[in-house]
């Protein structure tokens, strides 16, 4: 795809040119976009395959029920691997993980794939074992345990900033310039989402959570503005 083309369609989501300029040069640092002319640039394949995963992850958000099963995941790290816990717990807390202890986390089951992918891409699969189980007995309230194993109070916080964000978002503005405006807008603010609450049933939830209607806004917005914010991508790029 084109430099200029790229540019023109941040340009029109609202974002303007020396920032679209910078974010390309970021993401060329970072190597999610490649010079494949001098003018020309392309997503590499390790690139894409996080895009299709993370595709699967933000427009497909889950919400577990009581009986789904859940993945716990125990790992012990030798010293001469120290450096590595840190950037374990890192990016479990990124795929939307519980921290029971030091060495101990848990995870909606349906996230075991994408745990034992981090493993092993940072070299700590075979000091791992992953079980799956299918009801935690707390030694409290459900809630309880939750709010300590999840930063439920955060995660609120960024529901509620999703809805603020796109409070002013018409759905039936369907008008393509305005849809793909508003796309653009609403997955900025929706993407880290999906990744940092991992969808907990309803049971271990605290009252009056967001999560449930920040995912239903999000739902409703995706399906009305998609295909019109598609059509005007398309026919920027076919200009």
């Amino acid at each position: 795809m084109a430099r200029t083309r790229i540019v023109e369609l941040a340009h029109a989501a609202g974002v303007s040119v020396p920032a679209a300029q910078t974010a390309i040069s970021r993401l060329i640092d970072r190597e999610v976009l490649e010079a494949a002319q001098s003018s020309t640039l392309r997503v590499p394949s390790a690139a894409q395959q996080m895009f299709e995963r993370g595709t699967r992850r933000i427009f497909t958000p889950r919400q577990m029920s009581g009986s789904d099963p859940w993945c716990l995941v125990a790992y012990s790290l030798p010293e001469t691997l120290r450096s590595l816990r840190h950037q374990v717990r890192k990016h479990f807390l990124q795929l939307g993980g519980g921290m029971l202890g030091s060495g101990l986390w848990i995870f909606p089951e349906y996230l075991r794939e994408e745990v034992s992918a981090v493993l092993s891409a940072l070299g700590a699969r075979e000091h791992a074992t992953l079980f799956t189980a299918q009801q935690p007995y707390f030694p409290g309230p459900p809630q309880q345990a939750a709010g300590q194993w999840w930063d439920l109070e955060r995660l609120s916080t960024l529901h509620r900033a999703f809805l603020e964000s796109t409070a002013s978002l018409d759905s039936s503005d369907i008008a393509p310039p305005s849809a793909y405006r508003g796309y653009v807008t609403m997955v900025d603010s929706w993407r880290a989402l999906p990744y940092l609450d991992p969808g907990l049933p309803e049971f271990m939830l605290p009252a009056h959570w967001p999560g449930d209607e920040s995912r239903e806004r999000f739902l409703a917005l995706s399906s009305a503005f998609q295909e019109p914010a598609s059509l005007f991508a398309r026919s920027l790029l076919a200009s």
